[in-house]
């Protein structure tokens, strides 16, 4: 297992109560758990927690994981999409053993294999998805106003 596959799992609470799903860890080596993404910075602030926010998340039974554990960014368009289609079984797999009651996708081109590895783990739980909040403005924006219709199911179903 990777440097960055052992950090993540350092921070799986004991019951997974969200996962959320990014398309994969990006080839920069910038990651959500290292603290130093775009992503990580758009979830802090939508929080908006006081304490440290990835003990909060954890607490929380919030985790964060990646339909692909490869880097796609930088593939091709077709590379890109059949990396992400051959993840399914893993990330079913994962599904399984993670057992979530929501899910969370971060990125609205994946929706469908997330979907696809839920339904194949047999998961009848509710799956929300989102806009990446990327580079742009209007991106984080979408982002922010999604996940604050999110959220409040979340901790309102104390999930």
């Amino acid at each position: 297992m990777n440097r960055l596959e052992e950090l993540r799992r350092s921070f799986r609470p004991d019951q997974i109560t969200t996962l959320f799903i990014g398309e994969s860890p990006p080839r920069s080596g910038k990651f959500f758990y290292e603290q130093n993404s775009g992503l990580y910075r758009a979830m802090k602030s939508v929080f908006n927690w006081k304490e440290d926010f990835l003990s909060e998340f954890k607490a929380k039974g919030f985790y964060f994981d990646d339909l692909s554990l490869v880097p796609v960014n930088g593939m091709g368009q077709k590379a890109r999409r059949g990396q992400c289609e051959a993840s399914i079984g893993s990330l079913r797999d994962r599904l399984k053993d993670y057992n979530p009651t929501a899910i969370v996708v971060l990125v609205r081109s994946i929706d469908r294999w997330v979907r696809k590895a839920a339904e194949q783990a047999e998961l009848k739980i509710p799956i929300y998805t989102t806009t990446y909040p990327g580079r742009f403005q209007n991106h984080r924006d979408r982002f922010r106003n999604e996940m604050a219709v999110i959220l409040p199911q979340l901790f309102e179903a104390d999930i």
